[in-house]
């Protein structure tokens, strides 16, 4: 029988999502937990692999169990097993044919940017701190040349071996709070290569402050070479926020978790 639930984490003390030797990751750490309290084996997948310092409000992921469960108190039952900064949010009965990665239609990332021209101790840790001033009108006009389908080669990690770099953004837009200060740039797409919004903010923040122009933004694209576009910036800042199965799992699912995820029959 499979399952799918809905995990919520910190990603600050973990290597990232997937299973490493020597290293903590969310995998792991859930999987273990799981395994203890239904006494048998069991091996989770993800809708993506989120890399090491990087957080999930939405995190989805399938396990099958041998024998039946309870899934209406699932993570009631588990999260005492699991560290403060993991938490089992949502447990489904799904169909057999259900996958977690395979089935995601699409996904939406936030990447948080706090400007200071000081630090800011409560905003360090789930934000980039960024210390320029920035033209937040270039940043956003510089996102609307991101949405559609690219080739995003220029902005995965260096060395990666991919075939396939072609990716469509369905929406990339900044959101501003705390008069100007507080920055969420919002990615939505079909799937995202190896450090890609966390290369495309840094661009963004570099456009911002005028070491490229908004318009530039098409030609890194073009260019599909790492060295054109700007800076990685760290996994502290960001966050899945939902992933969408197209009206099957997780359908609607936001920031607000204003809709709940539904169960397929």
């Amino acid at each position: 029988m499979r399952y799918a639930i809905v995990l919520e984490y910190d990603g600050s003390r973990y290597n990232g999502f997937q299973r490493q030797r020597g290293l903590p990751s969310i995998q792991q750490t859930v999987e273990e937990a799981i395994s203890l309290k239904l006494q048998q084996p069991i091996t989770i997948v993800a809708s993506g692999r989120t890399d090491a310092g990087v957080h999930a409000l939405a995190q989805v992921a399938h396990f099958d169990s041998d024998v039946a469960i309870d899934a209406s108190d699932f993570g009631f039952r588990i999260n005492p097993l699991l560290p403060r900064d993991i938490a089992i949010k949502e447990c489904y009965r799904v169909d057999d044919a259900f996958h977690a990665r395979f089935g995601a239609k699409r996904k939406t990332y936030v990447y948080s940017v706090y400007l200071s021209k000081i630090h800011a101790p409560l905003k360090e840790k789930y934000n980039h701190i960024c210390f320029y001033d920035v033209d937040i009108d270039a940043m956003k006009a510089a996102c609307a040349e991101l949405v559609g389908e690219h080739d995003f080669r220029a902005f995965m990690l260096s060395g990666t071996e991919m075939r396939d770099t072609v990716r469509t953004l369905y929406d990339a837009h900044i959101d501003v709070s705390e008069e100007g200060r507080q920055l969420r740039f919002v990615f939505c797409g079909n799937g995202f290569l190896h450090n890609m919004v966390r290369s495309m903010t840094g661009t963004l923040i570099d456009i911002g402050r005028g070491r490229f122009a908004p318009g530039d933004m098409s030609a890194i694209i073009a260019s599909k070479k790492r060295a054109n576009a700007g800076k990685t910036l760290e996994g502290k800042g960001l966050t899945l926020v939902s992933v969408d199965y197209g009206g099957a799992l997780c359908e609607g699912f936001c920031t607000q978790n204003s809709k709940k995820v539904r169960e397929i029959d």
